[in-house]
């Protein structure tokens, strides 16, 4: 768990890179997942295929079959369900303010409906299809499309959760109120990836075991959490105004108080002091020492006169 507060307050960057991970980690398990439970619909999909055959297109024209209408369907056993897949060669262009969304093949035109939009694509390549097996061309199609949403997935994902930790961040703004702390961006930005990634591993193993939530209580969920970590978060010192990462303490961390600072500095000059005192009391013993001996010079006997010196004196004397 420390380690993790660790990474809150001490930590670089803003946790792009878990964001990172767990879109690459998800869209890899839904592209697994379409491309191995698509295996299950090939044989569905061959007989749709199937149905609409045989096709020949020929200068932009269905030449076979002509005058036909076909709808596609899904088979089960005897059921077998309408699909919105439909070709009607009897026409050359559709009303489509008359018809559903769905897929339309005329004589000269394929249409795709939907709620927003309706596609026309005229038909220029020539086409020659009979009724076969096409189980390899489905299964290659299948592959490339789980490959196709993997990185669509992992780039719509990516977007989707950092959006969703900015939004967090600004949350756990609010919530620094109530406790009285205040901490950087990047802080913030690290705090609701931990949260947010671990609520949605939370709820993602909770709906495994049948157990469904939504978006408000994983919402709220995520708030309880980040006023959980914030709380045992430790305040950060300021300095002129700014928050410095580097300066945040655990408890046990704490720096000692000034007070205490200075008992230990004097404690350690104080041995210090007292040596230095000692020599220069030796160095000064020694120069006065030195400056004595100098000062008291013995003077040197005086010399006694022998006779001769003195008869010599008496000469210079008479002279």
């Amino acid at each position: 768990m420390q380690k993790m507060f660790n990474y809150i307050i001490k930590g670089q960057g803003l946790g792009v890179k878990y964001i990172l991970l767990a879109s690459f980690i998800i869209s890899l398990v839904f592209s697994i997942f379409i491309r191995v439970k698509g295996n299950d619909l090939v044989p569905y999909a061959n007989d749709i295929i199937n149905q609409m055959l045989p096709l020949k297109i020929e200068n932009g024209v269905v030449v076979e079959p002509q005058n036909t209408i076909r709808v596609a369907q899904l088979k089960s056993g005897n059921v077998a369900i309408p699909l919105p897949i439909i070709m009607d060669t009897t026409i050359d262009t559709l009303d489509t303010t008359k018809a559903e969304k769905g897929f339309y093949l005329t004589r000269t035109a394929f249409y795709v409906i939907n709620d927003n939009e309706v596609r026309m694509h005229t038909l220029d390549e020539d086409v020659d299809l009979i009724q076969d097996d096409y189980t390899d061309d489905i299964k290659s199609v299948l592959t490339g499309t789980a490959v196709t949403l993997f990185f669509i997935g992992l780039l719509l994902i990516f977007i989707t959760y950092f959006i969703a930790t900015i939004f967090y961040s600004l949350c756990a703004q609010i919530l620094e109120l109530f406790f009285g702390k205040k901490y950087t961006f990047d802080i913030r930005m690290r705090l609701s990836v931990v949260c947010f990634l671990t609520v949605y591993i939370l709820y993602f193993l909770l709906s495994l075991c049948g157990l469904e939530s939504g978006k408000l209580i994983f919402f709220i969920t995520t708030l309880i959490l980040q006023s959980i970590v914030i709380y045992k978060l430790p305040a950060i010192q300021l300095g002129n105004n700014i928050l410095a990462n580097s300066e945040a303490y655990w408890p046990s961390e704490q720096p000692e108080t000034k007070a205490e600072e200075k008992t230990e500095t004097e404690a350690q000059t104080e041995p210090e002091k007292k040596t230095t005192t000692k020599t220069v009391k030796k160095v000064a013993k020694a120069k006065a020492e030195t400056t004595k001996k100098k000062a008291v010079v013995k003077k040197a006997p005086a010399k006694k006169k022998t006779p001769a010196a003195k008869a010599s004196t008496k000469k210079k004397a008479e002279k």
